[in-house]
C-alpha cells in the first residue's frame, strides 16, 4: 500500500475563465513542484479536450493513465437541472465516450468548444443513475459555495432531499475552498460520506492546483483503488484532507449579490442602536455595528436566510434594493443539525493550509502572486527544500529558518492553528493577518 497526494477536479481551456496555458506538461510540472502525484483531467467530455487526453496518456498494467510521471483520473464537473455542479469520475476512455453518448442529447453545450463543464437537462437522481449505471462515480462539487452548489441558499438541506432514491450511490461530496471538515461534519446527513478536498484549479498556476488535495491510501493510482479509498474498502482510504482555511476561500463570508461587500460585525458601546441602520461602509466591507456582534449576527443570518435584508450600500449609492446573501459559514449554521462538529471514525483529519505564494506575499509585503519576486523566492525555497506540501507540512522548521526566518514564522502558525484571517465572500479570497 502507497499513499498518493491528489488533486481530483480542475479544468480545461474549454471552460470559461481557465488559462490558455493550462496543458498536461504545465500541469505536469507544477504538480512536481506541489507534491502531487495524481491529478484530475478536468473536462473529459469536452470533445477536443478529450482527444487530446486519449492521444497523451498512457495506460499501465493497474489500468491507471499517466503523463510524465504524474497520473491522472478521467474528471469532469457536470451542472444537472437543478443548477447543482457534480464532480464525476471514469474508469477509462470507452466509459466517457459511451457516457457522453447517452447524456449529449441532454445537453445544449457538451460538445461544443466551450462546453467544457456542460449542463445536462437531468435531474441529480437520474444523473447519479446514469453515470454509476456505467462504473463511473458521481458526487457533489464545492457542496457549500452559494452558487450551483448542493447546499446552497434556498435549495437543498441535506443530501437526501438532493438525490432521493439515488442517494445511496453518492459515494462522496466535495468540500470546496471555504469548507473544511468541521463545518461539514455539522450535517448529520454526510456521516457516512467521504470528504474530498480539491483545487477546482482553472489555471496551471501553483497558487491554483493543488491549494487543496487529498492524501489516499491505496495500492495504485487507477480508477479501481480510488473507489476503494472513497468507500474505505479493503484497508483503502483518504487518509488525509489538506486545503485552505475557509476563511481564505472566496465564499465564506455574507455578500451582497451585486456590490460584493463581506458583511462584518463590529462592537460598539453605543446605546440603543437597531440592527439594521447602525454600520459603516468600505470599499469591500458592510461593518454592522452593535452591542452584542454575536446574538446581532444570528438574527441577521436568520433575516438573511429569509431574504429580508438589503444591501445598505447599494441602497445609498444607486438606490437599489439588494439582498444580502449567505455566505458558506452562514449557510452551514442555517442547515446545520449540531451547533459543533461531531466527526465520524472514518473521518481523516484536516490540515487548515495557506498556499506557499501566498506565505511570500504576505512576508515580503507584495500584492500581485504573479511578481517575478514572489515566484523567484517560491522555486528557490522549492528546489532547496523540498516541494510545497512538505515545507507546508513536514520539513523541520530549522531547515525552513535557515532559508527565510519571516518564511518560517508564518509556517510554525499555520502549524499550530494561530493565524488571523480577513474572511473572503463575494468572489473575494481571504487574506491571512499575521505580523512577522
Amino acid at each position: 500500500m502507497d499513499f498518493f497526494n491528489s488533486d481530483l477536479h480542475i479544468h480545461s481551456p474549454h471552460s470559461i475563465a481557465v488559462s490558455k496555458k493550462l496543458n498536461l506538461d504545465s500541469m505536469v510540472e507544477t504538480s512536481k513542484k506541489k507534491g502531487l502525484h495524481i491529478l484530475g483531467t478536468g473536462d473529459v467530455l469536452q470533445p477536443d479536450w478529450l482527444n487530446y487526453l486519449e492521444k497523451n496518456l498512457k495506460k499501465d498494467n493497474d489500468g491507471a493513465f499517466s503523463y510524465k510521471d504524474i497520473y491522472f483520473i478521467l474528471q469532469t464537473e457536470i451542472e444537472d437541472q437543478e443548477s447543482v455542479h457534480e464532480v464525476v469520475f471514469f474508469p477509462d476512455f470507452s466509459t466517457v465516450k459511451e457516457v457522453q453518448k447517452k447524456i449529449s442529447p441532454y445537453s445544449k453545450n457538451m460538445l461544443d468548444e466551450w462546453g467544457g463543464r456542460p449542463r445536462v437537462d437531468l435531474s441529480p437522481a437520474e444523473l447519479v443513475d446514469i453515470i454509476t449505471d456505467y462504473g463511473a462515480i458521481i458526487g457533489p462539487a464545492h457542496a457549500f459555495t452559494p452558487f450551483k452548489a448542493i447546499f446552497r441558499q434556498k435549495k437543498y438541506e441535506t443530501i437526501e432531499e438532493c438525490y432521493q432514491d439515488a442517494v445511496k450511490k453518492v459515494k462522496f461530496l466535495e468540500l470546496g475552498l471555504s469548507a473544511n471538515t468541521d463545518l461539514a461534519d455539522r450535517l448529520d446527513c454526510l456521516k457516512q460520506i467521504s470528504f474530498l478536498s480539491n483545487s477546482d484549479a482553472h489555471s496551471e498556476n501553483p497558487r491554483s492546483l493543488g491549494r487543496e488535495y487529498n492524501k489516499l491510501k491505496m495500492d495504485n493510482p487507477s480508477f479501481e483503488e480510488l473507489v476503494l479509498a472513497i468507500e474505505r474498502k479493503n484497508q483503502r482510504k483518504v487518509e488525509l484532507n489538506v486545503g485552505l482555511h475557509p476563511k481564505l476561500g472566496k465564499y465564506f463570508n455574507m455578500f451582497c449579490h451585486k456590490c460584493r461587500r463581506r458583511i462584518l460585525f463590529k462592537k460598539t458601546e453605543k446605546q440603543g442602536i437597531s440592527l439594521f441602520n447602525q454600520y459603516s461602509i468600505t470599499e469591500d466591507f458592510i461593518k454592522v455595528l452593535t452591542n452584542n456582534p454575536n446574538k446581532a449576527k444570528k438574527e441577521y443570518i436568520d433575516s438573511v436566510s429569509k431574504e429580508k435584508v438589503t444591501c445598505p450600500a447599494c441602497k445609498e449609492k444607486i438606490n437599489k434594493n439588494i439582498k444580502i446573501k449567505l455566505g458558506v459559514s452562514e449557510r452551514i449554521e442555517v442547515i446545520s443539525t449540531s451547533s459543533e462538529p461531531i466527526h465520524p471514525d472514518h473521518r481523516p483529519q484536516y490540515i487548515n493550509a495557506v498556499p506557499l505564494i501566498d506565505i511570500i506575499r504576505a512576508v515580503k509585503n507584495i500584492k500581485s502572486a504573479s511578481s517575478t519576486t514572489v515566484l523567484n523566492t517560491y522555486n528557490k525555497i522549492i528546489n532547496e527544500l523540498g516541494t510545497e506540501f512538505d515545507i507546508i507540512i513536514e520539513v523541520p522548521i530549522e531547515d525552513i529558518k535557515k532559508f527565510d526566518e519571516k518564511i518560517a514564522k508564518v509556517i510554525v502558525a499555520i502549524r499550530e492553528n494561530k493565524i488571523e484571517y480577513t474572511p473572503g465572500g463575494g468572489g473575494t479570497y481571504g487574506e491571512i493577518q499575521l505580523s512577522v
